[in-house]
């Protein structure tokens, strides 16, 4: 193996000596009081016949830069690097692979901060929707009187479309009018995640969030639907503790699934199971009560029925959460 040292400088200065060996260069800065040493060209990797220098091309060849694509995650109030937001990224990537779209919104109910991708983009909500009605009736009607009702547990715990069907009849469309205008959702943009969605969505725009038994809603809306739900669960309001602990074992929900984890969760998952463009749908929203503070997060896919495409990005988010706590 050759070593050839090439030496420039001058007297009384530091003089770079750098030793390839082998094809990898090694620079060494020394304190040299002398004059520069001669030029030593006669390794024969390193000099040509007449004399002249010859190096390996790899040593003239400069890597290529490898950048780090931006993220498609939109963080709003907070900071979050690429390699952070890497897993976001990924699970849109794999969703979005098989043919699905995704939206999805993450909102500290402490400062304000949102992680977000498609939020204003409109999906089929199914069953989801059933929380924050439920919410609305016992916050603005029942009270201390909710656990009287039967019907609310089979909605909330098993997703009872009858039970459902026959509450929203008794109690009507009044409360949900009260917990949409309070949290400002109408006002919020609306446009189908699809053609095929939007075509289904524009008709039940006719009316309002709050007229229709389930609803084409983005996710920012859902979120701000959650962040109402949230203030009432967590006060003393009559009837607040008792809905809090019965939102705390949905039968079907991948926000509690994971979320469990880091904490306490309030969710209602919904999802239809047929493939159709403009309906199917799986839909996970609520709150997750972690050691870094409360989060509203709603995430809504175009897949049916799959909780674990909703899984894969609540999980990533929640540990964002955590990390920009820190």
């Amino acid at each position: 193996m050759g070593v050839g040292h090439v030496t420039s400088g001058h007297r009384g200065s530091k003089a770079l000596v750098g030793a390839f060996v082998g094809g990898t260069s090694v620079v060494a800065a020394l304190a040299s009081p002398t004059p520069a040493l001669a030029l030593d060209l006669t390794t024969p990797q390193l000099a040509t016949q007449d004399g002249s220098p010859s190096f390996a091309q790899g040593l003239l060849t400069c890597a290529p830069l490898v950048r780090e694509q931006p993220s498609r995650v939109d963080v709003s109030g907070a900071t979050a690097n690429a390699s952070q937001l890497r897993p976001l990224d990924e699970a849109i990537g794999a969703i979005e692979g098989q043919g699905h779209q995704v939206g999805f919104v993450m909102v500290d109910l402490g400062g304000g901060a949102t992680v977000s991708y498609h939020a204003d983009d409109a999906f089929y909500s199914a069953s989801s929707i059933k929380g924050p009605y439920v919410v609305s009736v016992v916050q603005n009607v029942l009270g201390d009187g909710a656990p009287a009702d039967g019907r609310i547990d089979a909605i909330l715990r098993y997703s009872d479309n009858d039970a459902y069907a026959s509450f929203r009849s008794s109690y009507t469309d009044a409360p949900m009018h009260a917990l949409v205008d309070a949290s400002g959702a109408e006002q919020m943009a609306n446009s189908g995640i699809t053609e095929v969605v939007e075509a289904s969505a524009a008709p039940a725009r006719e009316g309002g969030i709050a007229d229709n038994f389930y609803e084409f809603v983005t996710p920012r809306q859902l979120a701000a639907l959650w962040q109402q739900c949230h203030a009432y669960l967590a006060s003393d309001e009559p009837g607040a503790a008792w809905l809090a602990d019965e939102l705390t074992h949905p039968e079907v929900s991948s926000l509690r699934h994971v979320g469990c984890a880091w904490g306490t969760t309030w969710s209602k998952a919904g999802w239809y199971p047929d493939d159709d463009a403009a309906f199917s749908t799986t839909v996970d929203a609520g709150v997750a009560r972690t050691a870094t503070g409360d989060v509203a997060i709603a995430v809504m896919t175009t897949a049916p029925e799959d909780f674990s495409a909703t899984a894969s990005v609540i999980a990533p988010l929640l540990v964002l959460h955590a990390e920009m706590a820190e």
